[in-house]
Formats: structure tokens, C-alpha cells, sequence
């Protein structure tokens, strides 16, 4: 079995079902005393509820102290601060909402059930946090206090202009508040969504694995959803004076498990290299001036996301090709080696692919979009001249379109690759043809060679 290496050093350590067990982190959840599943969605929901109870209180302070234009003038900080405050907290009711969710799965692990069971257990993740709780959020803050807050300023103290206060000094007054309100709307949406996302995804992944008994898959799902959340918690978004250049050099290994997790690490070391040169350009680039001034490096570096998301995935098939030569170099029967090709399946098609999709297709790609052509060009609409905006409006989006194509169709046409690969290895194994399987694995070998 492989070993576990980040769910008890990272966040959670617990004992089996119906023992107490408790959750150490810097500022995570405490479950001290927690004996079943039962008892930890009756304090998933406490918490949640005191939480937004706390937030609802102070917003029925601020809003006594604002129910005049005049009164909510002279607290405009008061009312800025406390719509930080709303992202703030929603963004800490988020993650640890995903704390309960890791906690929730460790507990069915740990449990001496059956896998059957464990996998009905598990579904406690979709009713309890996906649904309640993740719902409870966009009911009582989304769509809950921040209506109140649209309701009692934006169409109530400040709708009309008063009579003593000039049409521009009411205008300012109002155009900030409608804007800070979108903005923190906007927030909220997207913390609320992107956890309910992530939620669910992992919920998903577990009753996959769960449901066909592989125990060893669900930790490895367990440990990768424990990394997004001590990323979260930390705010890793890369070190802008790392090295940003990485190398796709293999590095070795002595058996399968270990390549698994050589692999794994290895995939995730270009990933954060990549993430950490657009921190740095993006850092450089903050205003449309600058992002003109260095366009012709932008449009460079969307270029390089190709570039290497391609050289990342030829590495997992250089990876590939050592694991298929360690499992045919093993001194194993032909049907165990043909056993052994359904973890190659996992470790390359499913996983180090679907990380160059989740963390460049499905994440840097989305920032770029958002931060260029959704952020500082489209907030420079109204201030340069309108075909000079257009043109840049249209690169961006043109670029961000290319280069996510690129990188979708190298993503698929690997993992169409890898997968073809694993069936034909599989095919020859289970024909007990090693003669046949070694063929194979050259012509894949010839092909990855072929294509750099």
C-alpha cells in the first residue's frame, strides 16, 4: 500500500469512528470530543450558523447608525469596512466549511466500516455540506444580508438626491456605494461557488473510489484536496522571486509507489514554476499603460504557457514509458503485470494530466483572463480612445482563446495517447505476450520521442 504523507503532517489527525478525535491546525476547526459522523454535522451547522448569526448581528448595528443619507455619509468607512469584513468572513466560513469536508472524509477512512458502507457514508459530504451548508451561504449572505445592504442604501437612504446635498457630491455617493456593493457581491459568488465546487468535486472523487473499493485511490484524492487547503489558508499564490524555469529532467525511483509519488511532485513542481513567472509579469503589468508598454511580453508568455504545458505533458509521458519499463522489467507474472498497468492508468491519465488541467487550463488561464482582459483593459474602457481600446480589448481575448485551445488540445491528445498506450499494454499482458507488450511500449517510446 502506499504510504499516507500528508493527512496526518498537514491538517487532520483522527481516530477511528467512535473515538474522540480532534483536528490540529495553526487556526483550523476543533473537534475535540467528536465521536461520530452524526455530532459533526450537528457542529458543521452550529458553526456555520454562529458565523453568519455574528456577521448579521453587526450589520444590524451599522445599519441603525446609517438610516439617514447624512448618518451613512459620516460612516462611510464604517461601511466600507464592514463590506471587507463580508468577504473577509465569507472567505473563512469557505475554508473551513472545506476543513469539515477533509475532516468528514477522514472519519469515514479511519472507520471500521466496509467499503460499501463507507461509501454510503461518504454521501454525508454532498447532503450536509454541499447542499446545507455551501446553500446556506448563498442564502444568508449572497442573496440574504447583501440584499438588506442593496435594499436599505443603494434603493432606500440613498435613491433620491436630497434637497440641500449638490447632484455631484450625491452622485459620488452613490456610484461608491453601488460599487463596493457589486464588488463585494461579486466576491461572495465566487467564494461561495468555487468552494461548493470544490466540495463537490471531492465528494465526487471519493464515492468514485469508494464505490470500487480502492481504498489507497481515496487517500491519494484525500492528501490532494488537503494541499488545495492549506493553499488556501496560507495564500500561496507563488513566490515572485523563485526561479521561474523548470526542468523536465526525470528523476528516478526505486519501485512503482515511489515513481507514483516522483510523478506527482515532479508535475506539480513545473505547474508552480509556470504560476510563479505570471505572478512576477503580472505584478510588473498592473495598469493598462503598463500592460501596453510590455504587451509584446505578454503576448510572449502566452506563447510560453503552450510551450511548456506541452513540454509538462511529454514529461508525464516520458514518466509513463518508466513506469511501463519497471513494471515489465519486474521478475512478476504476466498477470500481475497486467494488474499493475491499472495503477499506471491512475497515476498518468487521471491524476498528473488532470493537474495540468485543473491548475493551467482550468486556473492560470482564467486568471490571465480575469486580471487582463476582464480587469485593467476592460476598466480602461472609458478613458483612452475607443479603437485603441477595442484592439487591445480583442488581442487579449484572442490570445487568452488561442492559447487555451492549444493547451486543451495537448491536454486531450496525452491523454488519448496515455490511454491508448495503457490498452494496448494491457491487451498484450493479458494475452501473455511480453514480446508483444515490449513492441508496444517502443512504438509509444518512438512516438513521445518523435514529438520533441
Amino acid at each position: 500500500m502506499r504510504k499516507r504523507t500528508l493527512g496526518f503532517l498537514l491538517i487532520i489527525t483522527l481516530i477511528a469512528v467512535m473515538m474522540p478525535f480532534s483536528v490540529y491546525a495553526d487556526d483550523g476547526i476543533k473537534l475535540d470530543g467528536i465521536r461520530t459522523l452524526d455530532e459533526l454535522e450537528d457542529q458543521i451547522e452550529e458553526d456555520l450558523d454562529n458565523s453568519i448569526e455574528s456577521l448579521q448581528s453587526e450589520w444590524e448595528s451599522l445599519s441603525k447608525k446609517t438610516n439617514t443619507y447624512q448618518k451613512y455619509c459620516n460612516n462611510s468607512k464604517t461601511v466600507s469596512d464592514f463590506y471587507n469584513t463580508v468577504v473577509s468572513d465569507t472567505k473563512q466560513m469557505c475554508i473551513t466549511l472545506k476543513e469539515y469536508t477533509a475532516a468528514y472524509a477522514r472519519m469515514v477512512l479511519d472507520s471500521n466500516m466496509t467499503n460499501e458502507e463507507k461509501y454510503e457514508a461518504i454521501e454525508g459530504i454532498n447532503d450536509k455540506i454541499y447542499e446545507d451548508a455551501c446553500d446556506k451561504i448563498q442564502d444568508e449572505i449572497y442573496d440574504g444580508l447583501l440584499e438588506e445592504m442593496s435594499d436599505a442604501f443603494y434603493e432606500g437612504i440613498l435613491d433620491k438626491q436630497p434637497d440641500n446635498v449638490e447632484y455631484k457630491d450625491w452622485y459620488d455617493v452613490i456610484a461608491n456605494e453601488y460599487e463596493q456593493w457589486y464588488d463585494t457581491s461579486s466576491d461572495v459568488y465566487s467564494l461561495y461557488y468555487d468552494t461548493a465546487s470544490d466540495i463537490y468535486s471531492f465528494y465526487f472523487d471519493m464515492a468514485s473510489e469508494l464505490y470500487r473499493g480502492d481504498i489507497e485511490r481515496a487517500e491519494k484524492k484525500y492528501d490532494s484536496f488537503i494541499r488545495k487547503i492549506v493553499k488556501e489558508k496560507s495564500g500561496d499564490s507563488g513566490n515572485s522571486n523563485a526561479d521561474a524555469t523548470f526542468d523536465t529532467t526525470l528523476k528516478t525511483a526505486e519501485n512503482i509507489d515511489e515513481l507514483e509519488d516522483v510523478i506527482e511532485d515532479h508535475v506539480n513542481e513545473c505547474v508552480q514554476a509556470l504560476q510563479n513567472e505570471w505572478k512576477g509579469l503580472s505584478e510588473k503589468d498592473d495598469t493598462y499603460e503598463k500592460y501596453i508598454e510590455d504587451i509584446d511580453t505578454i503576448e510572449e508568455f502566452h506563447t510560453h504557457i503552450q510551450d511548456s504545458t506541452s513540454q509538462i505533458l511529454l514529461m508525464i509521458c516520458d514518466y509513463g514509458i518508466s513506469y511501463a519499463e519497471m513494471i515489465l522489467e519486474s521478475d512478476t507474472s504476466s498477470k500481475d503485470k497486467y494488474k499493475q498497468f491499472e495503477d499506471f492508468n491512475d497515476c498518468l491519465y487521471d491524476d498528473a494530466c488532470n493537474i495540468v488541467k485543473d491548475e493551467i487550463y482550468d486556473g492560470l488561464l482564467e486568471e490571465i483572463k480575469d486580471y487582463y482582459y476582464d480587469g485593467i483593459i476592460k476598466d480602461a474602457k472609458d478613458s483612452i480612445k475607443y479603437d485603441d481600446w477595442s484592439d487591445a480589448h480583442s488581442d487579449a481575448y484572442d490570445w487568452w482563446s488561442d492559447t487555451r485551445s492549444e493547451v486543451y488540445d495537448s491536454w486531450s491528445d496525452t491523454r488519448s495517447d496515455l490511454y491508448s498506450f495503457w490498452s494496448d499494454m494491457r491487451g498484450e499482458l493479458y494475452s501473455n505476450d511480453i514480446e508483444g507488450a515490449n513492441k508496444k511500449l517502443q512504438n509509444f517510446t518512438k512516438k513521445v520521442r518523435n514529438e520533441k
